[in-house]
């Protein structure tokens, strides 16, 4: 380990400094990214590199209904769309939705994250 430390400590330090570049270098490096840590990439893609949010959005999408048992069709669906809806300009109703739908899919600790976010949330 160099100066700069762990892929994933330079993953935490990117993601905490808002810096989108630097958490995909890092994160390209982990062998494994946790659904959550994957969540805050993703969001932070949406706010820094909006190109890059809609195939982040669906490799999320997929690695949930890939990792998370007992989800729906309709479950999955939803946060499909929601996903969506987040990309685009559209008020924080849909990140406090999708939190709540994570919340029920006892995934706490992302829909904590999403509710944070969308409390933060700014368009453009």
């Amino acid at each position: 380990m160099g100066e700069s430390g762990s892929a994933y400590a330079r993953f935490r330090r990117a993601i905490e400094r808002r810096q989108a570049t630097a958490a995909l270098s890092a994160a390209a490096e982990l062998r494994h990214v946790a659904l959550t840590d994957a969540l805050e990439l993703l969001l932070l893609l949406r706010e820094r590199d909006r190109d890059r949010y809609p195939r982040a959005a669906l490799r999320w999408h997929g690695r949930l209904c890939r990792d998370v048992p007992g989800r729906s069709l309709a479950d999955a669906a939803a946060v499909l769309a929601l996903l969506g809806s987040i990309g685009e300009d559209v008020d924080r109703g849909a990140a406090s939705a999708l939190a709540e739908l994570l919340r029920a899919l006892d995934l706490d600790q992302p829909a904590r994250i999403l509710a944070a976010w969308a409390k933060g949330f700014v368009t453009g």
